[in-house]
């Protein structure tokens, strides 16, 4: 199963399940209301929608879609025949981690003695959803009610898991920050700008590693892949001189070099140096561990700053 961003080639499958699942929803005329297509199309092209696909057939399973907006799930159905597979699960875990935890999430979906509806309201309670006093009439008169997810104060990453709408964005490099040369939020320290690309850092050493940084090319890409050949050459001729530095200042065993783009969608390769003692024996860096510092004062990494500099 391949869960993913929708895409606005989603939406006959979008209108066929709506058509399988009108009487669920007591909607007859859903798929072929002019409203509702109207909505789907800006669902899709809003990043607003998620959708379940079989990887060998390329077959659609099944469709969410939410509102940042109103911090909600607007929509939500998975075609008969796999349903009970743990499609509706998936979708529904991804819709909601778009979504702000901060505020209340809200789902309207019908009463526990509507029995059509109650494989969804399993799936919502599972996920968190629990029922609200509030009760209203829908368009069609159907008796809706509202469940929620209160807010939390759950901790989020900064990567398209959480922020798929502006992953999407930036990944267009005439929106990417670094292209356009934005400020980031937390704006990193220049060690050295080279000929094809910035060697940078923080103070918040990732993997509490010392002398974590990485290097951050001058030429827009998504993909490793995308880039022109002699790009890439270049680029990673710049990445073994920032490497070759890094492994002399720390005197590390050794330096890993990791290539993520979660987050910024624009080329950059991870540098961590790894040490006799570091906390990662046999194992992969846990890059959110940041505390405690591994560096013992500021001049501390100043020094390792000054000595990336001199020999870069």
């Amino acid at each position: 199963m391949l869960i993913r961003s929708g895409v606005i080639e989603d939406k006959a499958e979008w209108i066929k399940l709506a058509k399988e699942v009108a009487h669920v929803f007591r909607v007859p005329d859903m798929a072929d209301n002019e409203e509702f297509q109207a909505y789907v199309i800006r669902a899709l092209k809003g990043n607003e929608a998620i959708v379940a696909m079989d990887r060998m057939t390329d077959a659609c399973l099944g469709i969410i879609s939410f509102s940042r907006k109103h911090n909600s799930i607007a929509w939500f159905g998975v075609f008969e025949q796999h349903r009970g597979k743990g499609v509706g699960g998936k979708l529904l875990n991804c819709a909601i981690n778009q979504l702000d935890w901060s505020q209340d999430i809200t789902v309207e979906t019908y009463p526990k003695d509507y029995a059509p509806g109650i494989p969804a309201r399993k799936v919502y309670e599972k996920y968190g959803f629990r029922d609200t006093d509030e009760l209203r009439f829908d368009e069609y008169n159907n008796l809706i009610c509202k469940m929620t997810i209160p807010a939390n104060d759950r901790k989020k990453g900064h990567s398209f898991h959480y922020h798929i709408d502006t992953y999407t964005t930036w990944a267009d490099k005439a929106q990417c920050p670094v292209c356009q040369k934005q400020e980031p939020p937390y704006p990193p320290i220049l060690i050295k700008e080279l000929d094809y690309s910035w060697v940078e850092c923080h103070p918040e050493a990732q993997g509490k590693l010392f002398g974590k940084c990485h290097v951050l090319s001058k030429q827009h890409s998504e993909h490793f892949y995308d880039m022109a050949r002699e790009d890439m050459a270049n680029f990673m001729t710049d990445v073994q001189k920032a490497a070759q530095a890094l492994h002399q200042v720390t005197g590390a065993v050794k330096v890993n070099y990791e290539i993520h783009g979660n987050s910024m969608p624009h080329l950059h390769v991870h540098l961590f140096p790894r040490y006799l003692d570091d906390d990662f024996p046999s194992a992969p860096i846990d890059y959110r561990l940041t505390e405690p510092s591994p560096y013992e004062s500021e001049e501390a990494f100043k020094w390792f700053i000054q000595k990336m500099q001199a020999l870069l």
